[in-house]
This record gives C-alpha cells, structure tokens and sequence, in this order.
C-alpha cells in the first residue's frame, strides 16, 4: 500500500501569505491561486491518475502518469516507490494501492 504525502505549501505571489486550500484563492487579496494550485499539485494528481489507471488495469498508462509524476515532483517517494514496484512486478501492478491527497483540500 502507498503511504501517504504531506500538504504542499503554496504562498500568493502578490502577498505571501498562504493560500487558502479551500477556495483556492489568497485570504489577504482574493486572488485566484487556482492555476499555482494546478502547478504545485501536478505531481500528485498524476499519481493519483495512476492510482486509477492501475485500479482499471491499465498498468502502461499509470508507468506513463507516474514518470510524469516525478518529472513535476522529482522528491515523490510514493510515485518512486509505485513505479519501482510495479518494474518488479512486471507492470502487472501491486494487488492493492491507496489514495494520496489528488487535491490541496484532501
């Protein structure tokens, strides 16, 4: 089973001051952090895409998502870990995987 990843700190550009993982948005100025979200997660949320795709049996479609995975979040260790068992598993994929935080608010 996968273990799970801590939350990413992700700061307005404007105001530096945390975002608020809820809304997305800057608790000082309102902006729209969003799209800094999106970026600072991409890493995750591929991982968890092939926490998916290995639940659908498609085991080449979650080495692709993890590779991407770790080119977005290099210090992934569950994506390491992930990707090295199933190169030992022969891409069939481990009998059971879990769920990390595909979100800021999870």
């Amino acid at each position: 089973m996968s273990r799970a990843v801590a939350d990413l700190d992700v700061r307005c550009p404007l105001c530096k001051v945390a975002a608020d993982r809820q809304s997305l948005c800057c608790p000082s100025c309102r902006e729209d952090l969003s799209a800094l979200f999106r970026l600072r997660y991409a890493g995750r949320i591929d991982y968890n895409r092939a926490l998916d795709a290995l639940r659908a049996g498609d085991a080449a479609a979650a080495v692709v998502l993890l590779r991407g995975a770790l080119a977005a979040e290099p210090d992934l260790g569950p994506a390491h870990e992930l990707l090295e068992s199933l190169s030992v598993a022969g891409a069939a994929g481990p009998a059971s995987v879990g769920r990390e935080g595909d979100t800021p608010s999870e």
